[in-house]
C-alpha cells in the first residue's frame, strides 16, 4: 500500500499546516514504513521538499484537490493509496481502522463530508481516476466523486 497526501493551494492558509504535516507523517512513517509516502504539493509549497526529503514528491499545477488526487493516483497506479488530506481532522484510531481494513474501499466520512482519509483497492483505482476526469475543470466535493463512481461503476466504498 502506498500513502498519497494531497497538498492544495486552500492549505497555505492554515499558519500551523507543517506541524500537522510533520506529525502526520511521523505517524504514517510508523504505520506503512518511509518508502511508501508519496505527497502532491504545488509550487508555492516548494520548501516542503527540503522539510521531507524522504517523501516522493508530484506536482500539483492546478493546486486544486481533485487535480492534485487525480496527479497522484495516475502515478501510483498498480498498487493499493491511502489518501490522506493533511489538513484532516481525522484521529488516529480512523486512521489505523483504514490500514488495518485495507483490502476494502473506504471513506472516513464526516456529516456527509470527506473527512480526510480514503483508502482504495488497485482492481478499483482505474475506474475512480476515469471519474476524476470528468471533475477537473470544476472542484466538487470528494464524497461527490465516490458517489458518481458507485453509480457508473457499481464500485462501492465503506463509509467509516
Amino acid at each position: 500500500m502506498k500513502v498519497l497526501m494531497v497538498f492544495y493551494s486552500r492549505l497555505l492558509q492554515d499558519s500551523e499546516l507543517l506541524i500537522k504535516v510533520e506529525e502526520k507523517i511521523r505517524l504514517l512513517k510508523k504505520l506503512i514504513g518511509p518508502d511508501s509516502l508519496y505527497a502532491v504539493i504545488t509550487s508555492e509549497m516548494k520548501d516542503f521538499i527540503d522539510r521531507f526529503p524522504d517523501l516522493v514528491f508530484i506536482r500539483n499545477d492546478r493546486g486544486t484537490l481533485l487535480y492534485g488526487l487525480y496527479k497522484g493516483l495516475r502515478k501510483l497506479r498498480g498498487n493499493d493509496v491511502l489518501v490522506i488530506d493533511p489538513s484532516g481532522m481525522f484521529s488516529l484510531e480512523a486512521l489505523k481502522e483504514v490500514i488495518a481494513r485495507r483490502r476494502k474501499n473506504l471513506v472516513h466520512s464526516i456529516n456527509g463530508l470527506w473527512g480526510g482519509i480514503m483508502s482504495i483497492r488497485l482492481i478499483d483505482l482505474d475506474y475512480l481516476i476515469r471519474t476524476l476526469e470528468n471533475f477537473l475543470t470544476e472542484e466538487q466535493e470528494l464524497t461527490q466523486v465516490v458517489n458518481k463512481v458507485k453509480e457508473d461503476y457499481g464500485i462501492e466504498y465503506e463509509a467509516l
